[in-house]
């Protein structure tokens, strides 16, 4: 009986663990601590092996005592950089969704957690992929018109870095 409950706890406890990685606090959590935890480990054995108030062992001591102040520093930044991760992540599946105006709206939630070149930045993208968009869908009124001519040029005009350019790139191919 112990065994079934040993064996069912660790499968439990392996299954919450690989539950927790789908969230992105925990993931973003498990990065911080493991990129700063290395360089604790490789100081703290140093320090282990090193005679006390030898050189090594205060350039040691100096080193945990920075580690563990910038871990400190960066789990306070935590949040914010999760919410930053949220909204960029949030905007673009709005973006390839087509829904450009409500991806500006997230991304200008940006500002507030002072961000405002990430937010220019993402906006700026996000308006190209709407001035491409239109400029596609135009293009397929003007074939639907049988204007082909026109609805050649205006694929043609649609930027090669955008989502929309590779579905005018398939109707260059049908022309």
């Amino acid at each position: 009986m112990k065994l079934i409950i040993r064996v069912l706890s660790r499968i439990l406890l392996i299954a919450a663990v690989i539950a927790m990685l789908y969230f992105m606090p925990t993931r973003e959590f498990l990065k911080t601590t493991f990129m700063l935890g290395m360089p604790f480990i490789v100081a703290l054995a140093i320090m282990r092996k090193r005679p006390r108030y030898s050189f090594l062992w205060i350039v040691a001591l100096l080193a945990l005592l920075g580690i563990a102040g910038g871990y400190v520093y960066l789990l306070t930044q935590l949040p914010e950089r999760i919410e930053t991760r949220r909204i960029i992540s949030e905007g673009g599946s709005l973006v390839a969704e087509g829904k450009f105006d409500k991806a500006i709206d997230e991304y200008k939630k940006l500002e507030k957690l002072g961000k405002p070149d990430k937010m220019k930045e993402k906006i700026a993208i996000v308006e190209k992929e709407k001035q491409a968009a239109a400029m596609l869908q135009e293009a397929q009124d003007l074939l639907a018109a049988g204007e082909k001519e026109k609805a050649k040029k205006l694929l043609e005009s649609i930027p090669d870095n955008t989502r929309a350019a590779v579905q005018a790139k398939r109707l260059q191919k049908k022309l």
